[in-house]
């Protein structure tokens, strides 16, 4: 048995590890995404519920990755973020999923706008290291979604596990 504690903290470990890169290099590495679900699927396993709990994380990964790919097909989504909502799904089974969709949307949002005033606010720009400011007076903002998927990661592992506090 794995305890929910250790569980909930390699889980927001491979968030925040997300998150980072995605800030840093509007990327998520395929060996990051592929080794959180990996280790979900072993996590799962060591947290109990036998073959029946696998297959559910299992199921809830590739539903979750298949409906985040025809974002990334409307160009809403970066390839890194619909593998890293995939991982994310193992984890956090079908109703914590749901928690982390709607708080990425709403987390989502918020950066959306915060990086659209920012790129308009020349005060602030001038603030900002000469990375990001390049990213945001490009004719096109590329929203680093994992740094909405690590908070919204928060709240959906709290929704999984309510007797965490």
């Amino acid at each position: 048995m794995i305890s929910i504690w250790i569980y909930a903290t390699l889980f927001l470990g491979f968030m925040v590890l997300a998150a980072r890169s995605d800030a840093r290099d509007l990327r998520i590495s395929n060996r990051l995404t592929l080794t959180m679900a990996a280790s979900g699927l072993a996590a799962v396993g060591l947290l109990g519920g036998g073959a029946a709990a696998l297959l559910v994380a299992a199921a809830t990964g590739a539903a979750t990755l298949a409906i985040a790919w025809v974002l990334f097909e409307f160009g809403w989504l970066g390839g890194g973020d619909v593998k890293l909502a995939g991982a994310a799904a193992i984890w956090l089974g079908p109703e914590a999923t749901l928690a982390f969709v709607l708080a990425t949307t709403v987390f989502g949002a918020v950066l959306a706008v915060l990086l659209l005033v920012l790129s308009r606010w020349d005060m602030m720009l001038e603030m900002v290291g000469s990375h990001w400011r390049t990213r945001l007076t490009a004719d096109t903002i590329s929203v680093p979604y994992a740094l909405a998927m690590a908070p919204a990661g928060v709240l959906a592992i709290l929704a999984r596990f309510p007797d965490l506090f």
